[in-house]
C-alpha cells in the first residue's frame, strides 16, 4: 500500500483511578466518517481505517507485533498461509481460518471472505487503493473448499513476502449473514453471487456507511468481529464512543471499558489540556517540543510514535518547462546534497527525526527489509560539491543571484537535454500549509538552496489543495504540470516496501511521472523474484538516482502518556491503537 499521509493520541480523565475509560484525542482536522471496511477511495484515511474501522472489523491478516510491522499471529483470523506451485507455474495460497465468531455469535467462515471479494470485484473502481494490475487482478481463481479452508490461485508466480505482506493482507471477511442486502428492508440473500448483486448490496452499505447521523444506531454497524463495537458518535465533530466487545477472542485486558475519541479543534487546544493535566495520555505537538521537561515533571512520559513511511520531496518530471531539467542527475544529485539533514534534525526537530537516504523507512529499527545501502548518505550536505558539479555541466554560478545555463547541449559538460541556454535554476517548492515545523524545514531548504545559486520560493497550501495539484498532472497534453517541487509529508507502506504504486511508470502514487527503465524492471522483481535481495537492489539503485530529494523522517508524533497507564510503547508503526491491551500500573 502506499499513501501520502496526513493522527491522535490515547487520553483519559485525569482521576485515573476509575482506569476504565481512555480517550483518544484526534488531531486537528482527522476525525473518522466512513466505517465500512471496503473504503471508498473518498474516505481512505489513516484515521478511518487504522484508528476507526480497525477497531470494529478485523482483516484477514494483521501485521504489527513489538513496534515492528511483523505479521501478528495471535491477533490474525486465519493461520499463515501455505504456499505452493502448480503445474501452470502459478503462485497458490491455501488460508485456513482460526476459530472466530462475530458479536452475534455466528462464526466468521470463508463465506464471509466470499462476501467481501464478490464485492471487491465488482467494485473494484471505487476501492480506495486499487491499482489496475494488482489486487484482486493478479487473482485467476478462489476455490472455498470448506468453511474454515479457500485457496486462491494467482495468475503467475509471485515473490511471497510481497503477496502475503501487501496484497493477501487486504482480505477482509464481512459479516455475509447480516450485510448482504440490497436496501434496509430487503432480507439477507445471496445477492453478492452475481455482478449486479454484488453492485447493488455495495451501492446500499456505501450509502448507509455515508450516513453519519446513524452510525450508533444503525443494526448493519452492530455486528462486528474486532474488540470494540461502536455505542456513540457525533457527526458533526467525529467524537465517539467504544465499548468492548465480549466476543473478541483476541489478546485484551480488563482495564479499559470504555473508549472515547475526542477531536480537538487545534494542537494548542490539546496542549493546553495536557498542561492543565486534564488528559492522561495525549500528544505533543511539533512546535511544543521544548516542554517536555515541564511535563516530564508533571508524570508524564514522552514517546515517538515512528511511522511506517518515509518522507521525500516530490519532482514533476513532467513539467513542460523545468522537466528536461529534472531528468539531469546531476541536478537531483546537486539539490540533495543542498539538503542539511543533520541540521534539520538537530534544530527544526530537536532530534526527533532520523536521516532519510532512501525509498525504504529506516524506522522503526530492525526491519530486515532496509538494505545496507540506505544506511549511508552518499550525498551528505556539500555547497562545494554541489557548486562542482553544476559548473562541471555548464552552469554560470550567481551566489548572490540565480545560476544560468552557460553551454546548453548533451555533452558531458554541457546543461543536458532539452535545456536551453540562458534557462534559470529558480523554482517553486509546495508545502501542506498549517504545521509550523513544516514550514521551518522548507525555509531552511531555500537557505541551503540560494549558497549555490538555486532559487527556491515557497509556497504553503492546505493539504488537500497541495495533493489535488500534484495530481492532476496530465503528461500527454502537460495540462495541471505547472508544479516543480512538493513536500507532502512522505509515503506509507503496507509491510513490505515494494515501489510499485510510487516509483513504477504509471503506479498510482507517482505524482511527479519519474519513468526508467531500470526502476520498473527492479521493481518487478520485487513482486516476482524470490527473497529479499530484489528489494534491496531496487533500494541501492534509487538511492544513488534520486527519483525524489530525500527529507529527514520525523515520528508521526510525540506520544504523550502518564507513569500509571501501561501497553501504550511500543507503539504500531501502521497507526493501529490497541486500547483493549491499556494496563493500569503503580509505577
Amino acid at each position: 500500500m502506499g499513501a501520502a499521509t496526513g493522527g491522535g493520541a490515547l487520553v483519559a480523565p485525569a482521576a485515573a483511578a476509575s482506569g476504565t475509560t481512555v480517550t483518544f484525542a484526534l488531531q486537528p482536522g482527522n476525525s473518522p466518517n466512513y466505517i465500512l471496511p471496503l473504503v471508498s477511495s473518498a474516505y481512505f484515511t489513516i484515521v478511518n481505517e487504522d484508528q476507526f474501522e480497525y477497531l470494529m472489523y478485523r482483516p484477514l491478516f494483521w501485521y504489527g507485533r513489538n513496534g515492528t510491522t511483523d505479521f501478528n499471529p495471535q491477533q490474525s483470523l486465519a493461520d499463515y498461509p501455505r504456499f505452493t506451485v502448480n503445474r501452470a507455474g502459478d503462485t497458490v495460497a491455501t488460508i485456513t481460518l482460526r476459530r472466530w465468531r462475530w458479536s452475534d455469535g455466528r462464526p466468521v467462515t470463508t463465506r464471509d471472505i466470499e462476501f467481501w471479494m464478490n464485492l471487491l470485484r465488482a467494485n473494484r473502481q471505487d476501492w480506495g487503493v486499487y491499482v489496475p494490475g494488482a489486487w484482486p487482478d493478479i487473482i485467476r481463481a478462489i476455490a472455498y473448499q470448506s468453511p474454515t479452508r479457500f485457496s486462491i490461485t494467482f495468475n503467475r508466480r509471485y515473490n511471497v513476502a510481497w503477496l502475503f505482506n501487501d496484497e493477501l493482507s487486504q482480505i477482509f471477511p464481512l459479516p455475509q449473514h447480516s450485510w448482504d442486502k440490497t436496501s434496509a428492508h430487503s432480507p439477507v440473500g445471496s445477492y453478492d453471487q452475481t455482478p449486479k448483486g454484488a453492485v447493488a448490496v455495495y451501492r446500499y452499505l456505501n450509502g448507509q456507511s455515508r450516513s453519519l447521523a446513524t452510525y450508533a444506531t444503525n443494526p448493519l454497524w452492530k455486528v462486528v468481529d474486532g474488540p470494540w463495537r461502536l455505542q456513540a458518535y457525533a457527526p458533526s465533530t467525529g467524537y465517539t464512543v467504544f465499548t468492548r466487545n465480549p466476543a473478541y477472542p483476541g489478546p485484551h485486558s480488563t482495564a479499559v471499558a470504555r473508549f472515547i475519541e475526542e477531536p480537538f479543534s487545534s494542537d494548542s487546544a490539546e496542549f493546553d489540556a495536557l498542561r492543565a493535566g486534564r488528559v492522561n495520555i495525549g500528544y505533543l505537538p511539533a512546535q511544543d517540543l521544548s516542554q517536555r521537561g515541564y511535563l516530564t515533571r508533571q508524570g508524564y512520559q514522552i514517546a515517538p510514535w515512528w511511522q511506517w513511511l518515509f518522507n521525500y520531496i516530490s519532482i514533476n518530471f513532467n513539467n513542460p518547462q523545468d522537466g528536461p531539467l529534472f531528468h539531469q542527475l546531476y541536478l537531483r544529485q546537486a539539490l540533495q546534497l543542498l539538503v542539511d539533514q543533520p541540521a534539520i534534525v538537530r534544530h527544526i526537530y530537536q532530534g526527533y527525526a532520523v536521516p532519510t537516504y532512501g525509498p525504504v523507512p529506516a524506522v522503526p529499527p530492525r526491519s530486515r527489509y532496509v538494505a545496507a545501502s540506505e544506511l549511508h548518505n552518499p550525498y551528505p550536505f556539500s555547497v562545494a560539491r554541489a557548486l562542482r558539479l553544476l559548473r562541471a555541466h555548464g552552469w554560470q554560478i550567481h551566489t548572490s543571484g540565480v545560476d544560468t545555463c552557460g553551454r546548453a547541449g548533451t555533452g558531458p559538460t554541457a546543461c543536458g537535454a532539452g535545456v536551453r541556454r540562458g534557462a534559470v535554476l529558480s523554482f517553486v517548492l509546495l508545502y501542506p500549509s498549517g504545521s509550523t515545523v513544516t514550514t521551518a524545514e522548507v525555509e531552511a531548504l531555500r537557505s541551503f538552496a540560494s549558497e549555490a545559486g538555486i532559487a527556491l520560493t515557497v509556497k504553503g497550501t492546505p493539504y488537500s489543495t497541495l495533493t489535488t495539484t500534484i495530481y492532476s498532472c496530465n503528461p500527454t497534453t502537460h495540462v495541471g504540470c505547472g508544479w516543480q517541487l512538493a513536500d507532502t509529508g512522505g509515503w506509507e507502506y503496507y509491510a513490505y516496501p515494494s515501489g510499485e504504486q510510487l516509483f513504477k511508470t504509471g503506479g498510482s502514487g507517482n505524482s511527479g511521472g519519474y519513468s526508467s527503465p531500470t526502476a520498473d524492471r527492479l521493481i518487478e522483481a520485487t513482486l516476482t523474484g524470490n527473497g529479499l535481495q530484489p528489494l534491496y537492489q531496487y533500494q541501492r539503485y534509487l538511492v544513488d538516482t534520486l527519483p525524489v530529494l530525500y527529507l529527514p523522517t520525523p515520528p508521526y508524533q510525540m506520544t504523550v502518556y502518564r507513569h500509571d497507564l501501561a501497553g501504550i510503547v511500543p507503539q504500531d508503526p501502521s497507526l493501529n491503537v490497541y486500547p483493549e491491551t491499556i494496563r493500569l500500573s503503580s509505577g
